[in-house]
């Protein structure tokens, strides 16, 4: 898959520009990609962070995305030994320790490790990445406005303290200066949803 189709002129109410390519690619029997230009976190930039929303839409919805990770020596940890955890793990990865990163990360990643799901009124979010099940049920108007405010990268609209609180439970991750959406949004349950 060619890295410019990441980068649409707009975002629309229907999803984010990324998962409408992936649910595209899906549809039309794709079921393997590759991005050519490695996910930068060390200094990322909003193409960066759409690359990571294509790997977080892939890996919900079961296409196999090839691709890389430079983390760099001054990123945070956390970022690779928990808080991406739920994404497909990439194929290579830099920093300290890559080889033994990328082994733990593959041996610690299945699907639905963080998801999300919207219903009337309601998001729920299912975090499993430390290891235990951490479950939140946001009911208020803001917070499920936020939900598909962050999934879209519309960051602006989101109310500061709901903003606040979501980055404090990693739900939210503040990536040099930017904010990523980190759950995946599960449009088909790969188990029995009791098992989630």
């Amino acid at each position: 898959m060619r890295d410019d189709l990441l980068t649409p002129p707009s975002t629309t109410p229907n999803g984010s520009p990324p998962a409408r390519h992936v649910h595209d690619l899906y549809a039309r029997g794709v079921r393997y990609a590759e991005l050519h230009e490695p996910v930068n976190l060390s200094s990322p930039t909003p193409r960066d962070l759409r690359a990571l929303d294509f790997v977080r839409v892939a890996t919900a919805r079961g296409l196999l995305v090839r691709w890389q990770l430079r983390a760099g020596r001054r990123a945070d940890p956390a970022l690779t030994a928990r808080d991406l955890t739920h994404l497909q793990p990439p194929a290579s990865l830099d920093g300290t320790r890559p080889a033994e990163r990328l082994t733990e990360w593959r041996n610690r990643f299945y699907i639905g490790r963080c998801v999300w799901r919207r219903g009337p009124g309601f998001v729920q979010i299912r975090d499993r990445r430390d290891g235990v099940l951490q479950r939140f049920n946001l009911l208020q108007p803001a917070y499920v406005q936020a939900a598909t405010l962050l999934e879209q990268q519309q960051v602006s609209g989101v109310d500061p303290d709901v903003l606040v609180a979501l980055r404090a439970e990693h739900l939210v991750l503040d990536l040099g200066g930017l904010d990523w959406w980190a759950p995946c949004l599960i449009d088909r349950w790969p188990v029995p949803s009791m098992v989630l």
